[in-house]
């Protein structure tokens, strides 16, 4: 491997820890109601740190007279930005030497962009006063950065090696991007819950409360609630919270049913145990999201178990994707055999008839 690789993985490993603590971070400060800590952006009431002391919030205050300062709260919050602006200047890096290495630029040109894009969410969920809908956004585009990272990675990893074909695999590929797509939407509407103020508005399990039958709403999920002056500590009714609460506990239960269906069929077919590993460590993530989720309404939301959650879920979809990109290798490398054996076929079956 070429020093400049060397120093291009490394950069997307470094990628990856900035983008873990990114997720935790931003999990902590929505959980501590710390999202407007800082009312504007990308500063802090006009500065570029938190207030200090006492004088920085005296003159704040001065400033802004109707601001209600609460200095950890901006902590948290400029401690976010500060962390997410340095993982989009590794991300500007990667890009730049993909350029120059003239590999791997697609997915370095698609990480740039959603850092932008990330940007533009960051700066809309603090202006719009966290709209659910740009919180949620914001959620899930941290959860594909992690993610694209690590396919980017296992893409290093794999310019390396020569792997093993398994072409049995290729039929659980539309499997995979099935589950994919339940994974995409139960994270969404986890951040539709967390968006909304609706963690704790079922406090019993399996499902929620008694009575809760009578008052779920199914068109009360999809209500986008717009037109109001702040959305910090939620503005829809109980029975919508409790509608969205309710439809991110089914879809949960139908995630795990759809990764239990792949996991057992890909295990069966395996043949590799780098593939086998990844299977066990999505199982793993899978068991561990499922028992946070149980433990966050057992005991109340706590905080440090509600951060896990978040942070569970954003690794169990990297694993998803790493998966499915290993699937994708061991099928493609298959393929330009399977072609020259058909053509191998086809010219013998010419020569036996002339």
């Amino acid at each position: 491997m070429s020093p400049s690789v060397i120093v291009f993985r490394r950069m997307v490993n470094l990628a990856i820890l900035f983008a873990v603590v990114v997720i935790g971070l931003g999990a902590y400060t929505r959980l501590t109601d710390a999202g407007l800590g800082c009312p504007d952006w990308p500063g802090c009431y006009g500065r570029l740190t938190a207030p200090l002391h006492d004088g920085h919030i005296a003159e704040i205050q001065q400033k802004f007279p109707d601001a209600v300062v609460e200095p950890h709260k901006a902590h948290n919050e400029m401690l976010h930005r500060y962390i997410a602006g340095l993982l989009g200047l590794l991300v500007l890096g990667i890009f730049i030497v993909s350029q120059l290495l003239k590999r791997w630029r697609k997915l370095s040109a698609l990480l740039l962009a959603l850092v932008i894009v990330q940007a533009l969410l960051g700066m809309w969920t603090v202006t719009l006063n966290l709209i659910p809908l740009v919180v949620m956004a914001h959620l899930l585009g941290g959860f594909l950065l992690l993610s694209l990272l690590a396919v980017l990675r296992l893409d290093i990893f794999n310019a390396q090696y020569t792997f093993a074909v398994e072409p049995e695999l290729r039929r659980y590929l539309p499997l995979a991007y099935i589950t994919l797509a339940f994974l995409l939407m139960q994270i969404s509407l986890g951040g539709w819950t967390s968006a909304n103020y609706a963690a704790m508005v079922c406090t019993q399990l399996p499902i929620c409360d008694a009575g809760w039958q009578a008052r779920f709403s199914l068109e009360s999920i999809f209500h986008l609630p717009l037109g109001h002056d702040t959305y910090e500590y939620g503005v829809l009714s109980y029975d919508a919270r409790m509608s969205i609460h309710v439809a991110h506990r089914f879809g949960a239960i139908l995630t795990t049913l759809v990764f239990i269906v792949l996991l057992v069929c890909c295990w069966r077919k395996s043949l590799t145990a780098g593939m086998r590993r990844t299977l066990v460590l999505v199982a793993l993530l899978l068991a561990t999201q499922i028992c946070l989720g149980i433990a966050n309404i057992y005991w109340q939301l706590p905080l440090t178990n509600a951060v896990a959650h978040n942070v569970v879920a954003a690794h169990l979809l990297m694993l998803t994707l790493v998966l499915i990109r290993q699937l994708h290798l061991r099928t493609r490398v298959s393929a330009p055999a399977e072609k020259s054996v058909a053509r191998n076929t086809t010219r013998e079956n010419q020569t036996v008839v002339n």
